[in-house]
């Protein structure tokens, strides 16, 4: 029996950050960097779009939100994608970002009610397309996925200068990308932009509208370059 086509996916991705505390690099944000496999927004990019033999979730667009400074690089950068490419202005505030990147991909791609939007940060450049293909089908079946992995520290609840103790068992840490339904994601950051709310996450922002995503396994190796450590790390990774 043929499974169900799947809805249209588009990815976004967030690359708008200072990107200054792995500091190596100058004034050069660590997205922006160069890697032995290219700039680390490609790198990011490419795990996801369609290649040779054809990826089974073969994008409909990409879209980038990056400061406008930025914007002749990335284009150079993305040149050869064999699907339609949108850039956006980045934001002062990571939803802010996003905002403008749902504006750009729909001016561009006009998404349908029930396409799906993968949201990616571009500082986790080793997520993988099984770990996409998971949140897509959970997303096609519940309108939004997130990937977790478990929490190894003990966390506390800081309440004035005490802790609380959070059940460790029951915690884990998100990671990207994330996936929604077009139509939710519109609605969720329209009223954000209204609001003027700002979320951590896409999945924080859907849940606070009342969509609460599902939960699919996150991957270890998916982990976010923050400091010059972490990108010298990734660094030697991607040069292999």
């Amino acid at each position: 029996m043929t499974a169900p086509a799947l809805p249209p996916l588009h990815l976004l991705v967030v690359a708008g950050g200072r990107g200054l505390r792995a500091a190596g690099g100058g004034e050069v944000p660590k997205q922006f960097r160069p890697t032995g496999r290219g700039m680390l927004l490609r790198v990011a990019v490419d795990t996801f779009v369609a290649g040779d033999p054809p990826h089974p979730l073969a994008l409909a667009s990409v879209t980038v939100t990056a400061p406008l400074a930025w914007h002749r690089q990335v284009v150079a950068e993305l040149a050869g994608l064999r699907v339609p490419l949108a850039l956006a202005d980045a934001g002062q505030t990571r939803t802010a970002s996003t905002w403008n990147g749902l504006l750009a991909l729909e001016a561009a791609a006009g998404p349908g009610k029930g396409d799906l939007v993968a949201i990616h940060d571009a500082a986790r450049p080793f997520a993988t397309a099984a770990l996409l293909s998971r949140l897509v089908d959970a997303a096609a079946a519940r309108g939004g996925a997130v990937p977790g992995v478990p929490v190894h520290d003990t966390i506390v609840h800081s309440e004035q200068g005490q802790a609380r103790y959070l059940a460790r068992a029951s915690l884990l840490a998100v990671q990207t990308p994330q996936v929604f339904r077009w139509e939710q994601l519109r609605e969720a950051h329209a009223w954000a932009a209204a609001a003027h709310a700002d979320f951590t996450d896409d999945g924080s922002l859907l849940a606070a509208r009342g969509h609460l995503p599902a939960i699919v396994d996150g991957e270890i190796g998916n982990w976010k370059i923050t400091t010059e450590g972490d990108w010298r790390r990734a660094a030697d990774l991607l040069s292999e």
